[in-house]
């Protein structure tokens, strides 16, 4: 794994372009491509910005490349495991954030109940 899809999946799960992402952190489109492609490494400063326009920190994006959660988030509610960057799993989070707060929670019983029948 490589920090360009660490970036990809954020990029995505927030639902933002490449343009508009490129833009916050003040670089080039082409350069964001080539990143989340892995073909280039961003820069101190560039994945500082990265982070900032994500929302997040350079510590939870290595974080997450590594698969170590990041500190706190056991505080924050969110498993402690590592994430899953397939673009499946993307697609996943990605649908799942765009259903409504009813939706998610309907989803959610059947992925239980799914998990039950199968044990």
């Amino acid at each position: 794994m490589y920090i360009g899809q660490v970036i990809y999946a954020l990029r995505r799960e927030r639902g933002l372009t490449q343009e508009a992402l490129a833009l916050a952190a003040e670089t080039a489109t082409s350069n964001l491509s080539r990143i989340e492609k892995g073909q280039r490494r961003p820069s101190g400063a560039l994945l500082e910005r990265l982070a900032s326009a994500l929302g997040t920190s350079v510590t939870a994006i290595y974080a997450s490349l590594e698969g170590v959660p990041e500190m706190g988030a056991q505080d924050a509610g969110e498993p402690l495991q590592s994430a899953d960057f397939t673009r499946d799993a993307i697609q996943l989070r990605v649908g799942f954030n765009e259903l409504t707060s009813e939706n998610q929670r309907l989803t959610l019983e059947f992925v239980r109940m799914l998990r039950r029948l199968q044990e």
